[in-house]
């Protein structure tokens, strides 16, 4: 298992988004604050449910004083509702405003979902949409048939942004962004397996999109990241940027999905670009479990490509020229 990366000095903690520190660094200072949105993720994941608080208690492990506390701050602010009859808990109203407010910062998600659930139904797979969130990657929707733990994504899923995660949200970076996301690798990886990971992403942009072949770490990544959200694992952020270093040091970037073995998972993702010419969302496609269709597989890059450019179009994206050969 790799080893822990340092923490980076302050000059490396600026986001893309102008924000600074990161969601490791935020969970750890405020972990009351933690906990309570990981009791609105865990009800949003089931909004038709009505969740009792001994059910809340056995899904994310708090102890009883400390949610009861949670519970009720957020019942009082109206981002949960209490029924009285039953004692159970739903979402609150104040939540709606919010998330109408962020469907206007972030259109791009909702414009994407009707052409994801086309492509899931295409490929008979699962499609989803993941972004970037300071220095982690976000999976922020995803439609069709569930995969085996460890292959497919949830909703609300964040991994740290550091390589290899991300490499169609940073293929086409800056220069300099691409450079500071190298750099969150220092220490964990060898300054050989740095280059050659910068030389995959120069590969994912001349090809358009990234293939990601399953392993051991993939699989021990998604069920981690999966438990962050389902139970509210507190302080995972080490734990999964081990797991994100070891990727590296396995076949994880493949060059083309016809190499894939039939006995292997494999996620594809494309870029969907925004209208300043940015990477805004990453769109892909996850095969892995018994009787992986590889016909499938590869047909897919075309299938992705076309989804990931009709979204780029709806969101008014501009996307990049040709990359000229090196």
């Amino acid at each position: 298992m790799a080893t822990s990366r340092p923490e980076q000095p302050a000059s490396r903690s600026a986001t893309a988004n102008g924000a600074t520190g990161s969601a490791v660094q935020a969970s750890r200072a405020a972990p009351t604050a933690a906990r309570a949105l990981r009791v609105i993720e865990l009800l949003a994941g089931e909004p038709g449910h009505t969740w009792k608080l001994a059910e809340i208690q056995r899904e994310l492990g708090y102890s009883h004083g400390n949610l009861h506390a949670i519970v009720a701050t957020l019942v009082a602010m109206g981002y949960l509702q209490r029924d009285d009859d039953s004692r159970g808990y739903t979402l609150g109203p104040a939540l709606l405003g919010i998330g109408a407010a962020a469907r206007r910062v972030y259109p791009s998600v909702d414009l994407a979902v009707p052409f994801l659930e086309r492509l899931a139904v295409q490929l008979g797979t699962e499609a989803h949409a993941a972004m970037r969130i300071g220095r982690a990657v976000l999976v922020v929707a995803r439609c069709g048939p569930k995969l085996p733990v460890g292959g497919g994504v949830h909703v609300g899923e964040r991994v740290p942004l550091t390589p290899p995660i991300g490499s169609t949200l940073m293929a086409w970076a800056s220069a300099a962004d691409l450079d500071d996301y190298l750099a969150t690798a220092e220490g964990a990886l060898s300054p050989v397996e740095i280059e050659a990971h910068r030389e995959s992403l120069l590969a994912v942009r001349h090809r358009g999109y990234s293939v990601h072949v399953y392993a051991a770490p993939s699989r021990a990544l998604g069920e981690t990241a999966a438990r962050v959200v389902t139970e509210g694992l507190a302080h995972a952020e080490d734990q999964l940027a081990e797991l994100v270093h070891e990727l590296a040091r396995q076949d994880y970037l493949a060059s083309d999905p016809s190499t894939v073995r039939v006995e292997d998972g494999v996620q594809l993702s494309a870029p969907v670009f925004g209208p300043d010419g940015t990477v805004e969302l990453s769109v892909g496609v996850a095969f892995a479990g018994p009787g992986l269709d590889l016909a499938a597989v590869v047909a897919a890059p075309d299938a992705l490509l076309a989804t990931a450019s009709a979204i780029t179009a709806a969101v008014g994206g501009l996307p990049p020229g040709p990359v000229e050969p090196s």
